[in-house]
């Protein structure tokens, strides 16, 4: 099919130049012997497609795209050449055929004609070098999305890892203290390893599934820190229509727990809100920093970096340029005895400064 389709505008843009020299010379057709412009045009035909493909098929792929100019340039200067000549010499060949006479065709005459001839061989070669830098940009296009697929499944499969690691963690302190909350972090997992295994390597999830997942991990986490874990959640009803990258949310609260700890009260505060609607969401996680006490007795609070285990927030950043690209805004504020994340997210092509600002605010 895809041949035959080639085949097909080929033909079209040949029988369109028929169509228009026929028109052009319809004034003179009236006046002259019809079998003249058959001749002429028809019958010299094959001279343009000789020319025309020459170039095309052989002068722009191994010169013009090599970038060997001056075999290229050669090239050009010999279908011209031949051009000339082809026309010159059909021409008396047409003469002799109408009126049996013999007669030296000389090249003013014929001058429209080559010009019109060489126009018509530049459109030609434009067209085909215009269809295929469409095709190869086609090409790039599939070659980026695939190249953007394979990255993400690689993150995916990063991300995995690390969010178990996290959590059976949490499982193995609590055994350790025989806590007789073991069973039910053990239960929490389960659900959140359903979630890994059915949905994580989906395109695109329910904006509320991705929210019931943040709010069993955190469930989790509250099993393991106790009373010293306070958590405001902040949540607008969802429309379960909204889709979302799986695993988008996640990494903040895991670097949250991971990172965070109990301000100078002694106590451990975690703070997320979500809005959205159908244009974009916004989504806000912010936590106390464990606090230390320095040699001269003054507490200060930690800083929270990347620099060891932080695969979370890495992932998540690249995640989010690859899936939306141009379409979030990721804000990180480390302030002392506090640390808050803040992610605008657009579901458009495009995301306005007035909408990010709404959404923030």
């Amino acid at each position: 099919m895809l041949h035959l389709k080639t085949i097909l505008l080929h033909t079209l843009f040949w029988l369109l130049y028929l169509v228009s020299e026929y028109f052009a010379n319809l004034y003179h057709l009236q006046r002259m012997n019809t079998n003249w412009f058959w001749y002429s045009t028809v019958a010299y035909l094959p001279a343009l497609l000789l020319a025309t493909y020459f170039l095309a098929l052989w002068a722009v792929p191994r010169y013009l795209k090599a970038k060997r100019w001056p075999l290229f340039l050669f090239s050009v200067l010999a279908a011209g050449v031949f051009l000339f000549y082809a026309r010159i010499k059909w021409e008396e060949l047409v003469i002799y055929l109408v009126k049996g006479e013999r007669f030296d065709m000389p090249a003013s005459k014929l001058l429209k004609n080559i010009i019109r001839d060489y126009s018509v061989v530049a459109l030609g070669v434009c067209v085909y070098i215009i269809g295929d830098y469409r095709r190869n940009q086609q090409l790039n296009e599939q070659l980026i999305r695939a190249k953007a697929e394979a990255e993400i499944k690689l993150l995916k499969g990063q991300l995995h890892p690390h969010f178990l690691f996290n959590s059976l963690n949490n499982i193995y302190s609590l055994a350790l203290s025989k806590s007789d909350l073991t069973a039910d972090s053990i239960l929490r997992l389960t659900e959140l390893l359903d979630y890994l295994v059915y949905r994580a390597n989906m395109d695109r999830v329910p904006l509320s599934k991705e929210v019931q997942l943040l709010e069993n991990y955190v469930d989790l986490e509250k099993l393991r820190h106790g009373e010293k874990l306070q958590v405001e959640l902040d949540i607008a009803p969802l429309n379960d229509g909204l889709l979302v990258a799986p695993l988008l949310l996640l990494p903040f609260a895991e670097n949250c727990f991971k990172h965070g700890g109990p301000g100078a009260d002694g106590v451990f505060r975690i703070n997320i809100a979500l809005r959205s609607d159908a244009n974009g969401l916004a989504f806000r996680i912010a936590n106390s920093k464990k606090a230390k006490r320095t040699s001269e007795g003054i507490t200060q609070s930690h800083t929270l970096t990347n620099a060891s285990g932080g695969v979370g927030l890495e992932n998540i950043r690249q995640r989010l340029t690859l899936l939306y690209p141009n379409r979030h805004q990721l804000e990180i504020k480390d302030e002392t005895g506090r640390y808050e994340v803040s992610l605008v997210l657009s579901f458009e092509p495009r995301v306005s400064s007035e909408a990010a600002a709404t959404r923030n605010s």
